[in-house]
């Protein structure tokens, strides 16, 4: 099992100090993710709200997982914020996951994004030398990720994350699979888990695959040491 996230995790409404994530600058959020044991998480322009120092430190922080962009570069040394994607191996295949990170405002002193287009050209090449399985984490949206799918030829997946609406898996002519779990909004993130299993042959063409989003509600129990750190984590100054 591969858990990943398409970006914009670390912080929530500016300005909202009952929110942990915001009185501790996104350190919670870091430390969940850590904690629930994710593969991968694409940095998103919401989370470059952090500002340049806060950020950096919780990239640092994360264990066990990598926070990727392909395309968002720090303005102080013109170099990517992030590692642009990471390998993965799971069910005898070399999975690929690339990080997108969506358009940020022009007038962010301390960012800046290329087109998200032209970074997965870039990046999909390169990860197909090392990878059978290639998976794009993109919070472009989803009508520049089908922009994406249609143009960048070697794309398996991709998981979309930003503006859009996706209820059921779409299907490229590229042979891309395009899913959207959830959208966020103001009072509402994480509310739905999108649970995708997808069977690939031996040379890693996708032969099948079924999609199911999980609300994440009352039926599902919550687990008790999560729980009790969430809890926790509510105390904290």
């Amino acid at each position: 099992m591969l858990l990943v996230d398409a970006g914009n995790s670390l912080i929530g409404e500016l300005g909202n100090v009952s929110e942990p994530a915001e009185r501790t600058r996104g350190e919670t959020s870091v430390e969940v993710l850590n904690r629930l044991g994710y593969d991968a998480v694409a940095l998103g322009p919401r989370d470059l709200l952090l500002g340049r120092e806060d950020l950096l430190k919780r990239l640092d922080e994360a264990s066990g997982f990598s926070f990727l962009s392909a395309n968002l570069y720090d303005r102080s040394t013109s170099k990517l914020v992030a590692q642009p994607y990471v390998i993965k191996e799971i069910g005898g295949h070399r999975v690929a996951l690339i990080g997108i990170t969506g358009p940020v405002p022009e007038e962010n002193a301390e960012f800046y994004a290329l087109p998200a287009l032209d970074a997965a050209r870039k990046y999909v090449l390169e990860a197909q030398s090392r990878a059978g399985v290639v998976v794009l984490l993109s919070n472009a949206g989803l009508e520049a990720n089908k922009v994406i799918a249609g143009q960048v030829q070697g794309i398996d997946l991709i998981v979309s994350g930003g503006q859009g609406v996706l209820p059921e898996p779409l299907e490229m002519p590229s042979g891309a699979l395009i899913v959207h779990a959830d959208q966020s909004s103001s009072g509402h993130a994480g509310r739905v888990l999108g649970d995708l299993l997808v069977t690939f042959d031996l040379s890693g063409r996708r032969v099948a695959h079924s999609w199911n989003a999980v609300s994440l509600g009352p039926s599902v129990p919550d687990d008790r040491e999560i729980a009790a750190w969430v809890a926790e984590a509510l105390k904290r100054p």
